[in-house]
C-alpha cells in the first residue's frame, strides 16, 4: 500500500474557496477511485455524493450542507501525480465523435 494525497478545492455557499488536502492509501502503481477519495471526505466530516465520477467532482449528500462542491485538482503520489483535467477530455471526447462520422 501506498500514500496518495488528494489535493483539492472545497467550494463553499457563500463563493470562498478552501484548498484543502486528504489521504487515501492506493496499491502502487494505481490511482484512488471516487469511491475511495468519497470515504475520504466522509472521514474528514464531508458528508458528500459523488456527481462526476471521471473528474471527481462532489456534490454535498444533503441540502443542509455548507458546502456547495467538491473538485479533485491534483493528486500525488509520490513519484506520479494526476491530475483531472476536464478540458482535454472534452477535447478528446469532441474529436472522437468527429471522426465516427466519417466512417
Amino acid at each position: 500500500m501506498k500514500e496518495c494525497i488528494i489535493h483539492f478545492d472545497l467550494q463553499e455557499r457563500n463563493g470562498e474557496i478552501e484548498k484543502l488536502r486528504g489521504l487515501v492509501m492506493i496499491e502502487e502503481g494505481k490511482k484512488p477511485t471516487a469511491a475511495q477519495v468519497l470515504d475520504m471526505l466522509d472521514m474528514m466530516g464531508y458528508k458528500a455524493a459523488i456527481e462526476d465520477e471521471d473528474h471527481y467532482v462532489f456534490a454535498p449528500a444533503s441540502g443542509n450542507s455548507t458546502f456547495d462542491k467538491i473538485v479533485v485538482k491534483k493528486m500525488d503520489a509520490g513519484e506520479e501525480s494526476f491530475t483531472p483535467d476536464p478540458f482535454l477530455k472534452a477535447i478528446a471526447e469532441s474529436m472522437m465523435e468527429k471522426n465516427r462520422r466519417f466512417l
